[in-house]
């Protein structure tokens, strides 16, 4: 999976915003906390969860199941968005 590459990823003063462009289904902006960030830049190249869990529990002081449930939380509505492509 990875972000659509009609998702383009933008930071300004320290805020990560993700933008649609022309031809998608969502017309908006999304603002990201510094996880989710993190884990959009991991979508810019093809990965699977697990890789992303494991990169998760390298960078934060997590356990395992919590970097599991949000990362497929945030994973499931990028994807709903159309964010995130197979």
């Amino acid at each position: 999976m990875k972000l659509d590459p009609r998702f383009l990823t933008h930071v300004s003063k320290g805020e990560h915003i993700t933008v649609s462009t022309s031809g998608t289904k969502f017309n908006g902006l999304i603002r990201s906390n510094p996880t989710a960030a993190f884990i959009v830049e991991l979508l810019k190249k093809d990965t699977t969860h697990a890789e992303i869990v494991d990169k998760m529990l390298a960078k934060y002081d997590v356990d395992r199941a919590t970097a599991e449930k949000d990362s497929a939380a945030l994973i499931k509505k990028l994807r709903e968005i159309g964010a995130v492509i197979d």
